[in-house]
């Protein structure tokens, strides 16, 4: 079953191609996103009632590399959360280059096959598989294709940092058993054979690579105009597909734990950094794709901080708001496009008295914008409070100051709002409504917003099992005592929250 989930989106990639007609090509887009969603919540379902989804084959030829896939609860939640925003996507939006719907459908696979990797060489596999589709939209259909050039250069550097960290892993591992593996599953249960020095190198390896494509503050210079002027689906895309935190949760906390312990105040500072400089930068924006690209880049701070605040509330808060701000920040890109399509800008100053012109979207906008800035009773509300909480067992400082991104956040959202909504300029922008089509893509949206507010156990649950089984992981991993007194004292409480 989770090979279908992987490879159906390899195959709907093939069959676009020879599609010629642009309605057929919408409607087989929309089917297809359709299936690949509906696989992902049978797998999500048959693994929460126990069902076993490991698959390996192994390769001959090359006895270090092996087909070695399986699931997580943390893994198949990011994975729901990238296939509803992609069939969401094709139903919002008129895509009609074949070339951008092979694309996203070979991008979907290559997701697909990252989240269920269980060899470090296949997740590296995917995550360059992941690249190519992305340069090459920007590239070809984006506004300015130095923005893809500049992406592709700070995404391939990332890339090579990281084959590195893998090769000089799978070599230690070799030291110590005598034959080259990239079995993430041998990797984590051999902690004896890694000296803190060689964490503290293959750390900072896999830290630079995610934080790039992330992106946290200072690796995100490439991002701004990737996000302003490439196609409304490659944003998207990117805030969608949680591959960076992933990456951190998976490589950095799992295996290096006395690295991820090290490097805390650092890594605090950076996220810190991160939250406060985009949102200054998102509140003195002129354009709207601009303004909520640096909303969510300040929000990433706040999702790699719970990564690193190493207990079960922080850790599950974390991905919990990942899946939140893929849904919302995802939500605001879809508005955005709205304003593009009919006026073909997004720039704030073109826009006013809005809620009087476009009552419909008003409330859409009204609605998506208090779940980003975290109401409660909406889906970010959860996420990031339980992140607060859990970076507070660490230190209440740096809650504090986390906190922030509640309040900067309120400033620029209302102050946009006010703007685009409610005063008056001298631009004449006509009225317009919602179609059909777009509106039965925002409904999900405001949905799952409040369901998953009002009753977030639905993914919670799962996902603070699989948190406590990587902390468990990292107690195991951990070779200096100062870890593993650290660990044990911020995990005292949280048999509170099993």
């Amino acid at each position: 079953m989770l090979n279908y989930l992987i490879f159906t989106p390899l195959i709907a990639a093939i069959c676009v191609i020879f599609i010629r007609q642009n309605i057929s090509l919408r409607m087989f887009s929309i089917i297809a996103s359709l299936i690949v969603l509906l696989i992902n919540i049978k797998i999500f379902v048959s693994f929460l009632n126990g069902d076993d989804l490991v698959f390996f084959l192994k390769f001959n030829l090359l006895d270090f590399f092996n087909y070695h896939i399986g699931v997580s609860e943390i893994s198949l939640v990011l994975m729901l959360l990238s296939s509803l925003m992609i069939f969401l996507s094709f139903v919002f939006i008129k895509v009609e280059k074949r070339a951008i719907s092979s694309c996203i459908f070979f991008l979907e696979f290559a997701i697909m096959g990252l989240f269920s990797s269980f060899d470090g060489l296949l997740f590296y596999i995917f995550w360059e598989f992941s690249l190519l589709p992305l340069v090459y939209i920007m590239g070809v259909y984006g506004k300015d294709y130095r923005a893809a050039i500049k992406f592709f250069i700070y995404a391939f550097a990332g890339s090579v940092l990281m084959l590195l960290a893998l090769i000089y892993q799978a070599y230690i591992n070799y030291q110590a058993l005598g034959f080259f593996n990239f079995n993430l599953e041998i990797w984590k249960n051999n902690a004896s054979v890694m000296s803190f020095n060689e964490q503290v190198v293959l750390f900072l390896a896999f830290f630079i690579a995610f934080a790039i494509k992330a992106p946290l503050f200072p690796f995100h210079t490439w991002a701004t105009k990737v996000y302003a002027n490439s196609p409304i689906l490659v944003p998207i895309m990117l805030v969608s597909f949680k591959m960076a935190p992933f990456g951190f949760l998976y490589f950095n906390l799992t295996l290096y734990p006395d690295a991820s312990v090290y490097f805390l105040p650092l890594i605090v500072a950076i996220c810190i950094v991160s939250i406060t400089y985009n949102a200054f930068i998102a509140y003195k924006a002129t354009c709207l794709k601009e303004l909520i690209a640096h909303s969510s880049f300040s929000h990433i701070g706040v999702m790699i901080l719970g990564l690193f605040s190493f207990n079960i509330m922080g850790i599950s808060g974390s991905v919990f708001y990942m899946f939140a701000h893929g849904l919302v920040t995802g939500g605001l890109f879809l508005l955005a496009h709205i304003l593009e399509y009919r006026y073909n800008s997004t720039k704030i100053e073109n826009f006013g008295l809005l809620a009087s012109k476009a009552p419909l979207y008003s409330v859409f906008f009204n609605i998506i914008l208090l779940a980003s800035i975290s109401l409660p009773l909406t889906i970010s509300f959860v996420g990031e409070f339980l992140v607060l909480l859990g970076i507070a067992k660490i230190n209440l400082l740096y809650a504090f100051l986390a906190g922030f991104v509640v309040i900067l956040g309120a400033v620029y959202m209302l102050a946009v709002f006010r703007k685009m909504f409610f005063m008056k300029n001298s631009s004449q922008c006509a009225p317009f409504s919602l179609n059909l089509r777009e509106i039965l893509a925002l409904i999900p949206i405001v949905i799952l917003i409040f369901y998953l507010g009002i009753a977030p156990k639905a993914l919670l649950k799962p996902i603070e099992k699989d948190s406590a089984n990587m902390l468990k992981i990292m107690s195991e991993r951990a070779i200096e005592q100062s870890t593993i007194d650290f660990l044990n004292k911020i995990g005292e409480n949280d048999n509170d929250v099993k």
